[in-house]
């Protein structure tokens, strides 16, 4: 369409308006401009002559087509309210998933709150120019953030779920009240173990560890990995309660197991590595009740000695807290959470240092072999007792006693001492504590031959036959299958079942 001057000038009235401008109309016909007449060019464009003025006279003039039909006329007018809506639920205070936290970014508020109370909460909290309603403010909620309340019932305690279920189904107003009574006693105790955890005292400081989930070697998004049995490697991580400065120790299964040994092993190294402040005189570890690994004598018998060979002069003593069953939400999880979010981006990993330098990204590195050794603390057990009643406990109290000893006591309470439950020593007749010499073991740990097969054909779909030479990355594997054949008949560091730990923090199958 286009517009010109007139000719000759013309005094005619469009929708009782005069103009001084005449309209031509075109269309394109296979590319070519067509000139047509007005009828015939809105009968095409199914518009009234009214529209085709007004576009005239904005193109006229020069000015813009705005649409006004419908659209958003009232966001403008809450712009501040919005912002400040965002800011405030942008502030709280959420946790990750414990469990889910791979699966999803989401985080979780306190069940005690709801869209309904924070609402509250917010217009109680700012000026009245700047209070909204409830409409408002849950669909700012909903739709741009990703947050729930209570926690993530992925994997929740067992018992908690069972007495609920049978209160539901108790038919006797006595026995539901006595069950009642049961899971509120188990929630109280489990609440117990998390303030005592998040408590800062002037003079102690406080630890938590925990095994990872194992990560497998190589990482790589093919179908076939699925199914294969694969080379894992394994992180510990020790970290202070506020998740600083975490530290995690590294270790391949061909090198050693992920028993007492290695974990005892572990955390005997930070200890040793630590500088405690001279204010500290007591030192509180917190892991959880898995017995394989944590929740055993040898762990006991690893701090004694540390406390009496090692320890600084200062620190007079250990505390070791375990949570109840089914509520072990520890500050190493939100570590291993930060860790996840990092690995989810690298489909594929096939080095072990690979895996190192993106765990560096949250944490220290230390390596076995290169950044520190085993030892053999199952040979203590020759001048030491096992710690009697360990299953039970929730606390286990490791002190400096008199002429050079060290004295233990177990509790099966978080806040209140036994007074039948005595501090005893450890030490078996005519033993002695500055007698055990802790040495260290020789690296090696047996891998099923069927695994080995399963890996090897893995490698082969991966690479090719000559998966050794095709892929560079894969070379260090080649070296593991060598060593391992010479060394598949000789005699091993370990017992049969320490490789793996099955414990489901049963209380009645710990070690003791």
């Amino acid at each position: 369409m286009d517009i010109k001057e007139p000719q000759r000038k013309r005094n005619r009235k469009e929708n009782g308006k005069p103009h001084n401008f005449s309209v031509n109309y075109f269309v394109f016909l296979k590319g070519t401009k067509k000139q047509i007449c007005q009828k015939l060019f809105r009968a095409l464009f199914s518009v009234s002559q009214r529209r085709i003025n007004t576009i005239s006279k904005k193109i006229k003039i020069g000015s813009t087509l705005t649409e006004k039909r419908g659209g958003d006329r009232k966001s403008h007018k809450f712009a501040n309210k919005f912002n400040e809506v965002k800011k405030f639920i942008s502030n709280l205070k959420g946790k990750e998933s414990h469990y889910g936290r791979a699966k999803s970014r989401r985080i979780y508020l306190s069940a005690e709150y709801s869209i309904a109370k924070l609402w509250t909460i917010y217009n109680q909290n700012v000026s009245a120019d700047q209070k909204v309603n409830y409409k408002h403010f849950s669909r700012v909620f909903n739709n741009h953030f990703n947050i729930g309340f209570g926690s993530p019932a992925t994997d929740v305690c067992n018992f908690c779920v069972r007495t609920a279920t049978q209160i539901c189904n108790a038919r006797n107003i006595i026995d539901k009240s006595e069950l009642q009574t049961k899971l509120k006693v188990h929630k109280v105790r489990a609440s117990q173990f998390l303030k005592i955890m998040k408590e800062e005292l002037p003079s102690s400081v406080s630890f938590c560890f925990d095994l990872q989930q194992v990560q497998v070697l190589p990482k790589v998004p093919i179908q076939d990995a699925f199914y294969a049995q694969q080379l894992s490697i394994y992180f510990f991580c020790i970290t202070a309660t506020n998740c600083k400065n975490p530290v995690f120790y590294s270790w391949m299964e061909h090198q050693a197991g992920r028993g007492a040994t290695e974990i005892s092993s572990a955390v005997l190294d930070f200890l040793k590595r630590t500088n405690f402040a001279p204010n500290v005189d007591t030192l509180r570890l917190f892991s959880d009740g898995c017995g394989g690994q944590n929740k055993n004598s040898f762990i006991i018998h690893m701090l004694m000695l540390w406390l009496h060979s090692f320890a600084p002069e200062t620190i007079k003593k250990v505390e070791v807290i375990f949570p109840v069953r089914g509520h072990s939400y520890l500050p190493a999880d939100r570590i291993f959470g930060r860790v996840e979010k990092i690995l989810k981006r690298h489909a594929v990993i096939k080095t072990p240092e690979k895996y190192c330098e993106l765990y560096k990204q949250v944490g220290e590195i230390r390596q076995l072999g290169t950044n520190w050794s085993l030892v053999n603390i199952k040979k203590a057990s020759v001048s030491l007792k096992k710690v009697i009643g360990i299953s039970l406990s929730k606390r286990i109290i490791i002190k400096r006693g008199t002429v050079s000893k060290v004295v233990v006591k177990s509790e099966s309470l978080y806040r209140t001492d036994d007074p039948a439950k005595k501090f005893q020593t450890l030490l078996k007749p005519k033993k002695r504590l500055d007698q055990i010499v802790l040495s260290k073991v020789r690296l090696g740990h047996e891998i099923k031959q069927k695994k080995l097969d399963s890996l090897k054909k893995l490698l082969v779909t991966l690479s090719g036959d000559k998966w050794y030479d095709t892929d560079p990355e894969l070379r260090w594997m080649a070296e593991i299958f060598e060593n391992l054949a010479v060394s598949h008949n000789e005699d091993q560091e370990y017992e049969d079942g320490e490789e793996a730990c099955e414990c489901a923090e049963t209380d009645e199958n710990n070690f003791i």
